[in-house]
């Protein structure tokens, strides 16, 4: 009876195990997508287009051309009217620039937004300090502005500069700006930059842009183009929302697009892919629970042999007043054990070999911070417990009725 019993809980602690380690590759799959893409772009900033077709990408971002929102200066006063936002700056982008470094030339783009609100974006600067609200001459340099981009057939390489950008903090730096007159004479224009601070990673275009006031980079659009900026007729072409915490995202995504913009967040990557996660855990532990639909047959069949075993104790216990509440009780309490004990080692297993698979994926992958490939939530390790209880408890119940059905004068007669 206690061999059997013991090779019972094995079944029960493979079937546990199995569901966990599964379900957990899952887990370690969305975690490890999920981190990567949370490191390209704040999950809390909303990217707001007025019109994506000139971009190529309106039917990406399911954006219409016709009766399309202006953003302007009074819808940028709207956004910010919505609950949950913290900050709306609209972006203004110049490129074609130049800088020299060490005399080496470097050619950059600058990226404008409004200083007013730049403390309550979510830019933190690896080095030296944000600019002020009143500092438009001040600008943050982006963490590969100085990278250079060198063509070699097809592909494309980055050759990282020998100054790095957080040895430029506290310098002047002259940026030069070229545009061709009416005449076809070249002209250049000279800005004086002051470098504050190097804006940490951010996986977009900040991090090969110089991050400035969008009034000056307004005034140096205009220079270079030869055209009055009509903000109120034509709009900005983006803008940044900043809202409180990514539990609003999709509520100021759904008000930002009832106003007719086009808008993309992180966020929205992250939904879409956390349901085919939720798909593939379903799937993964669905192949490990087959492992325990086959322990709880076996703790049937190890209920249903005990009853035989213990046909004369069961009449001993109703002669001297045992009822039949109690004989069942009895059996399904034993059945949930078998299933408790077995699904509390099966978690302790589950936690080494998630251990392991992480360690050996990590010596065979490599990478920094370790390899994530497999996760154990908290979540998991409960339901794992409470499940194998249950199918302990659901497995005695039809041995624990026939034992409390047992007839007491045929049990004691029993051999």
């Amino acid at each position: 009876m206690k061999f059997r019993t013991i090779l019972t809980i094995i079944g029960v602690v493979i079937g546990t195990a199995s569901i966990i380690v599964m379900v957990s590759i899952g887990n370690g799959a969305q975690k490890s997508i999920t981190d990567e893409l949370s490191g390209i772009g704040s999950v809390t900033t909303l990217q707001v287009y007025q019109d994506l077709s000139s971009m190529g990408m309106t039917a990406m971002g399911g954006g219409k051309t016709d009766d399309k929102a202006i953003l302007n200066d009074d819808a940028i006063k709207d956004l910010k009217k919505i609950d949950g936002v913290v900050a709306v700056t609209p972006v203004v982008n110049l490129s074609g620039g130049e800088i020299e470094v060490d005399r080496e030339q470097y050619g950059v783009s600058l990226m404008g937004v409004d200083y007013a609100v730049l403390e309550d974006m979510r830019y933190v600067t690896t080095s030296g300090k944000k600019p002020g609200a009143n500092d438009e001459n001040s600008v943050i340099l982006g963490k590969d502005v100085l990278t250079s981009f060198t063509y070699t057939g097809a592909s494309t390489q980055l050759e990282a500069s020998a100054v790095k950008p957080e040895d430029l903090i506290g310098q002047n730096i002259t940026m030069t700006i070229k545009r061709t007159n009416a005449n076809g004479e070249e002209e250049i224009k000279t800005q004086k930059l002051k470098v504050t601070g190097v804006l940490e990673a951010t996986g977009g275009n900040e991090d090969y842009s110089i991050i400035a006031d969008y009034h000056l980079v307004t005034d140096l659009n205009e220079w270079q183009t030869g055209r009055k900026a009509t903000v109120k007729k034509q709009g900005y072409s983006q803008a940044l929302v900043t809202v409180e915490d990514s539990s609003v995202v999709n509520d100021v995504t759904s008000e930002v697009e009832a106003m007719k913009f086009t808008v993309f967040s992180m966020q929205q990557i992250l939904d879409s892919m956390g349901s085919v996660f939720q798909m593939l855990q379903i799937l993964l532990g669905g192949i490990g629970g087959v492992a325990l639909l086959v322990a709880c047959i076996g703790i049937v069949n190890t209920m249903t042999m005990s009853i035989y075993e213990r046909t004369k104790e069961i009449g001993i216990m109703k002669v001297i007043g045992a009822s039949i509440s109690d004989i069942r009780n009895m059996f399904i309490a034993e059945s949930t054990m078998i299933g408790l004990i077995g699904g509390l080692v099966g978690i302790v297993i589950s936690l080494v070999l998630s251990v392991l698979i992480n360690l050996i994926a990590g010596l065979f992958i490599g990478g920094e911070g370790g390899v994530t490939i497999s996760y154990i939530t908290p979540g998991l390790v409960v339901f794992a417990l409470f499940f194998s209880a249950l199918v302990g408890l659901l497995s005695g119940v039809r041995p624990a009725i026939k034992a409390a059905n047992l007839s007491s004068l045929d049990a004691i007669r029993s051999e």
